[in-house]
C-alpha cells in the first residue's frame, strides 16, 4: 500500500511541475545560432517569444514535458524539455551551477543562450 502512495504521489508531483515553465529558464534571453545569427527569446510560465534579428516576432505556447539531471553528482547538467503549440520540442540545457548561459536544442539546431550577452557554444562550453 506503501509503494501505491509513493507512485501516486510521484506522479501528482510530477504533473504539477510540468505544467508551467521551470523559473530556471523564464525571463529574457539573447540566443546566437550556430550561424551566429542574433535572437531575443523570452520565456513566460506558458509562452515564448522569439524575436530574429530583423524584428520578426513569433509567439507560441508551450507545456514542460520534463527535468532531469544529465551526467555525475560532481558534472552534471540541468535539463529541461518543452513541447510548443506547434508540436516542436525544445531542450534546454544548463552546465552545473550555472543558470546564466546555456543552450537550447531545437532538433538538428543547436542555440547558445545568455541573460547578458550573445555568447557562441564554444564559449559557454568552456566556462562549464
Amino acid at each position: 500500500m506503501k509503494k501505491i502512495k509513493l507512485i501516486f504521489a510521484l506522479i501528482i508531483i510530477t504533473i504539477f511541475y510540468s505544467c508551467g515553465g521551470s523559473e530556471s529558464y523564464q525571463g529574457k534571453w539573447k540566443a546566437l545560432d550556430l550561424e551566429g545569427r542574433k535572437y531575443e527569446i523570452t520565456f513566460t510560465e506558458n509562452e515564448i517569444f522569439i524575436k530574429d534579428s530583423f524584428g520578426k516576432l513569433r509567439k507560441h505556447s508551450y507545456v514542460q514535458t520534463s527535468v532531469s539531471h544529465l551526467g555525475s553528482s560532481n558534472n552534471f547538467a540541468d535539463t529541461f524539455e518543452i513541447r510548443l503549440n506547434n508540436g516542436q520540442k525544445y531542450q534546454i540545457f544548463f552546465p552545473k551551477d550555472e543558470q546564466d548561459s546555456g543552450l537550447i536544442r531545437v532538433g538538428y539546431d543547436i542555440y547558445s543562450i545568455s541573460r547578458k550577452d550573445y555568447l557562441t557554444v564554444d564559449e559557454i562550453e568552456k566556462s562549464e
